[in-house]
């Protein structure tokens, strides 16, 4: 019996008040997908629990050789991929016939990095739900499938297939309503249900069109199903994960059905929505069926923007729907996109004045990201476009839009609506920030054969004592050991004087963690325009009974301010 591991890693972020979200749907309908092909398929299934998932790189490597996988079947995105491939190399030195199938938003095949690694045996592009059982197959004996969204290394390079993917329906997909696994996905009683895959709208920066060109939507009744099932096992709240739940074609028999289900409201719905087409009627069947948040991607109210994405918007109809949705009590979430071909500062301000105006609405403005294999990336030349070449792809420049221009727009974003993740306070008695791990580190030059405390992914390693300077290379082998180690988690070095230290400490901890590679989160716009670091942070965190002058306090938290988000 072969084991086979489902490997999704989280993203992880500072914002402590957030949900914590990592969906594992893929390990679902895959594990899924091969019980239907065999039945009893020959395949023990494993998923990482979320305290597992929380782990950092050296114990999870542990987890996951202790269980032996003999094959690895892991989901990359953005936000995962660097340190996944670093995980999966590691796992491969120790466990060598352990086979690797990635899959996932980031396999496109001109990823700047995942092919150059040589780290997957199998790489799928799209959906897996129809091809994984061959492929497992395949590798037991010893052949290659030749799909064209798959490739194989063969040779120290990968080579795709020849032959179509087949394309299959969410009936077939899916697992039924009434499987055991659909089930809340967080504490807050989340559940999530896809109930069309593919998208009607082919916007450039964008790749979910690009592995389905013809939309697919499950019947209303399937769906209504699922929700009563969901809502007698006490879900609280549904998202609808399509890209635009209105294009489903039963749309508004659908809307009949939920109001009549769910008259109570005692589930709540979120859909994404392309707001310029709902009707009012539809409008009201969103309220009445228990719809509290809409999100309605508007990206520009630029025509010739919109136009060179693929994204039209009729404009007078949608501000009408937004009014009209937040009369209905739905909160709406607008979406603003900038760094788009051919956008302007001027355009992005103005569609950022207009979005706030709405009242109870909540406006996000993001960066836009060149994600592999979108259209967007592939022109990015004809537009000027200059971004980062490892995720999150941001774009830092375009022909219309300098990188002042871009910095502009975040601190305008930062002063209307603030920034999730940044540090309230870096100096204090409390702290808010500060990660539920917190280990005390004993200062002294470290060896290679120390192990450093503590095992999760997100730490604050605290460091104690009166006279903190004298100590400093302790604490800067301490720093320098916690990010060669574990390069991709998130750390916190937090010193607890006795009494007031040179700032000179501060900044030879800040110069020793700019000397390390930066990570991912870093080179969002929101960090990256100010040269902050977000992903290794110091704090300062004052000793009760300890008074510290108001003229050091302030000195302190703007130095750490200056360098860090």
């Amino acid at each position: 019996m072969q084991r086979i591991l489902f490997l999704q890693l989280p993203r992880l972020e500072n914002d402590l008040d957030g949900e914590e979200e990592n969906l594992h749907l893929a390990a679902f309908y895959l594990s899924h997908a091969l019980k239907k092909a065999h039945g009893d398929p020959g395949y023990t299934f494993r998923s990482l629990t979320h305290d597992e998932e929380m782990l950092d790189d050296a114990h999870l490597l542990d987890l996951i050789i202790r269980w032996a996988p003999d094959v690895v079947c892991a989901t990359l995105y953005l936000w995962n991929i660097e340190r996944t491939l670093h995980i999966l190399h590691h796992l491969k030195t120790r466990i060598p016939h352990c086979l690797v199938v990635c899959g996932g938003p980031e396999v496109a095949p001109d990823h700047p990095f995942l092919f150059k690694r040589l780290i997957a045996d199998i790489v799928v592009m799209g959906e897996g739900e129809a091809i994984l059982s061959d492929i497992l197959q395949a590798l037991k004996e010893g052949y290659r499938t030749d799909y064209t969204h798959t490739a194989w290394k063969v040779d120290g390079t990968y080579q795709w297939g020849k032959n179509h993917t087949p394309v299959v329906g969410l009936k077939e997909l899916l697992p039924p309503p009434e499987d055991p696994g659909w089930q809340p996905d967080s504490p807050q009683g989340m559940a999530y249900l896809e109930t069309g895959r593919g998208c009607p709208m082919r916007c450039s920066y964008c790749r979910y069109s690009q592995m389905r060109r013809r939309p697919v939507f499950s019947e209303p009744a399937p769906i209504l199903q699922s929700v009563k099932i969901l809502r007698a096992r006490g879900v609280e709240q549904i998202r609808f994960i399509d890209p635009t739940l209105n294009a489903n074609p039963s749309f508004d028999i659908l809307l009949k059905g939920l109001k009549a289900l769910n008259s109570d409201h005692g589930v709540r719905f979120f859909a994404e929505v392309q707001a310029d087409k709902l009707t009012t009627d539809q409008i009201i069947g969103l309220a009445n069926a228990g719809f509290s948040e809409l999100e309605a991607g508007v990206q520009s109210l630029n025509a010739d923007v919109l136009g060179r994405i693929r994204r039209p918007v009729r404009v007078e109809l949608l501000e009408g729907n937004i009014r009209f949705m937040t009369d209905q009590g739905i909160r709406v979430t607008i979406d603003l996109m900038y760094g788009l071909p051919g956008q302007g500062l001027d355009d992005v301000i103005h569609s950022l004045q207009w979005a706030e105006r709405f009242k109870n609405a909540h406006v996000q403005c993001m960066q836009t990201l060149l994600l592999p294999g979108t259209e967007l990336r592939e022109t990015k030349d004809q537009w000027g476009i200059e971004s980062d070449d490892r995720p999150p792809y941001g774009v830092r420049s375009t022909n219309t839009m300098t990188h002042g221009d871009i910095r502009t727009i975040e601190d305008f974003i930062n002063q209307s609506q603030g920034s999730e993740g940044m540090a309230r306070k870096f100096v204090g008695y409390r702290l808010l920030d500060l990660f539920e791990e917190r280990v005390r580190v004993p200062i002294h030059a470290r060896s290679k054969d120390k192990i450093l405390p503590g095992r999760s992914s997100r730490r604050a390693l605290i460091f104690q004592g009166s006279d903190l300077y004298s100590l400093r290379n302790g604490i800067l082998d301490t720093l320098r050991q916690a990010m060669e180690e574990e390069p991709h988690i998130l750390w916190q070095f937090v010193l607890m004087p006795e009494y007031e230290e040179p700032l000179d400490l501060l900044e030879t901890m800040i110069n020793e963690i700019r000397n390390h590679p930066i990570h991912w989160l870093d080179l969002f716009a929101h960090a990256a325009c100010w040269d902050r670091i977000a992903s290794r942070r110091v704090f300062v965190h004052l000793t009760k009974g300890r008074s510290y002058s108001a003229g050091w306090v302030r000195a302190a938290e703007t130095l750490l301010e200056d360098h860090f988000y």
